[in-house]
């Protein structure tokens, strides 16, 4: 057991203290942070108030104009002629100008602005020149306040969604939690499928690394080759631990800054991380371990690092076949294809979330999608544990396959 900790201490010192897991644990942070700056400079320009001026030859249409309150622009009725307010638009001194005409009651204009200009809400302009349509329409044909708001009233549709539970219970749900539910189920999946990418890769090259410099002989004539499996497996899942706990504190840190508040005032943390907790965290835990174990007997069978990128190629295809099928459950959560890849244990990481988020699945399915996941993740370690230490020290270029096949031939014989 010394000898396990050993082995899982150096490889978790050795890669935390690399410049490779610096840049690993930073570069999502930065990405954050620009993505963050960029939001919060749109956000600025956006809540400039912009300045447009008004011109129309029924007098009436534009002191209705700048007579109604309205938070989101300024309406001015400075200038004379069009030409003066194309000048000041030129000089960036206006942000656009509106022309009217008026036809049989009916108004009809166009907004003219530059590249440079801040965004009017067009829509907004178009639905106060209806109301004021509206209102002298309404003088003219004698209608009352009242027979026209009833008249304009829209029906009320309310979409609600029931489940129907077990001893005849029956819960409702609203658009936004499911929203959030669908969020964290994406977050889930990016997150499963970057996690495998990374972690992959570092065992592969690990195992590869040992096995190319021939130090692995001399770690192996003093240690079990299933202490060496296991020890190299555990310091990088401790390894990816550290790294989702690192994210956990700055996430605390962070949430500390008005700004991030301000970021997030329209998001329910709480039932965001209730949907990233909880069953999402079994299925990306599993997910990571099991693709990890691959990689691991995968790296096993090279000789050179250099083919490591080649060895794990299997594993980038099917998890990007997986990461697929969840985009794909995301729209479709209730397809037929998606409810097999659910159960198949590659893929349900990156499928089981959504299913769950759109509660297309059944707790019972929860559960036997858990137990084949946990079953397939044991019997692939105990398999790859088997294979590693017959392959481990074969030493041969002519592919993997063939190196595959000589591990399998020693097996026999012993």
């Amino acid at each position: 057991m010394n000898k396990f900790w050993i082995i899982v201490g150096q490889v978790y010192k050795k890669n935390v203290k690399s410049m490779g897991f610096l840049s690993m644990v930073l570069s999502p942070i930065i990405i954050l942070l620009v993505v963050a700056v960029i939001i919060y400079f749109v956000a600025q320009s956006e809540s400039e108030i912009p300045k447009i001026a008004v011109f129309s030859d029924e007098p009436q249409v534009v002191e209705a104009l700048t007579s109604q309150p309205h938070e989101e622009m300024t309406i001015t009725t400075a200038y004379q002629t069009p030409q003066e307010a194309k000048a000041d638009l030129e000089a960036e001194k206006l942000d656009g100008y509106l022309q009217l005409t008026e036809e049989n009651g009916l108004y009809t204009g166009e907004y003219v602005y530059t590249p440079q200009s801040a965004d009017v809400d067009i829509e907004q302009l178009t639905n106060l020149l209806s109301k004021i349509q509206l209102e002298q329409q309404t003088e003219e044909l004698n209608l009352s306040q009242e027979a026209v708001e009833t008249l304009l009233t829209p029906a009320q549709l309310k979409k609600t969604r029931i489940e129907f539970r077990g001893g005849g219970g029956i819960t409702t749900t609203d658009n936004v939690e499911d929203a959030i539910k669908m969020g964290s189920a994406y977050a889930v999946g990016i997150a499963v499928f970057v996690f495998i990418m990374t972690y992959s890769s570092i065992i592969a090259e690990e195992i590869a690394s040992e096995k190319g410099t021939r130090i692995m002989e001399v770690i192996l004539s003093s240690v079990s080759s299933t202490v060496h499996f296991f020890g190299k497996l555990t310091g990088i899942f401790l390894i990816c631990l550290t790294q989702i706990g690192i994210y956990a504190v700055i996430g605390l840190i962070a949430f500390q800054f008005p700004f991030v508040k301000e970021l997030l005032a329209g998001v329910d943390v709480i039932a965001l991380l209730k949907g990233l907790a909880g069953t999402s965290l079994v299925y990306f835990l599993f997910g990571v371990i099991l693709y990890a174990v691959i990689a691991a007997f995968l790296g096993s069978l090279v000789t050179k690092i250099e083919d490591v990128s080649k060895a794990v190629s299997p594993i980038v295809f099917i998890a990007l076949g997986g990461f697929y099928a969840g985009l794909f459950a995301f729209y479709s959560p209730n397809h037929l294809v998606v409810k097999v890849a659910s159960y198949i244990p590659l893929f349900t990481p990156f499928v089981m979330p959504f299913r769950i988020a759109s509660d297309t699945v059944s707790t019972a399915g929860i559960m036997v999608s858990v137990l084949v996941l946990l079953l397939f993740t044991l019997i692939t370690t105990g398999v790859s544990a088997v294979l590693y230490r017959s392959n481990v020290l074969i030493y041969s270029d002519s592919g993997m396959f063939k190196t595959m096949k000589t591990s399998l031939k020693g097996l026999k014989k012993t």
